[in-house]
């Protein structure tokens, strides 16, 4: 399934991951390993823990 990203939003997500992994190396070692092990619950559900959007309870719908 082809991204819903333009080409050039993608081009400027790659240059800044690449920026990223060269910046940090360790950091992005970390973080690719995150992804793939929680791949499986998806992208944006890890993307809203990492940004402290959202809670495992509040992505169950069970929130108070």
């Amino acid at each position: 399934m082809p991204a819903l990203a333009s080409l050039e939003e993608l081009k400027e997500a790659d240059a800044k991951v690449k920026e990223f992994q060269t910046a940090y190396p360790e950091a992005y070692l970390a973080v690719a390993e995150l992804l793939k092990k929680y791949r499986k619950i998806g992208y944006k559900n890890v993307a809203k823990l990492l940004l402290n959007e959202a809670t495992p309870e509040k992505l169950k719908g069970e929130a108070g």
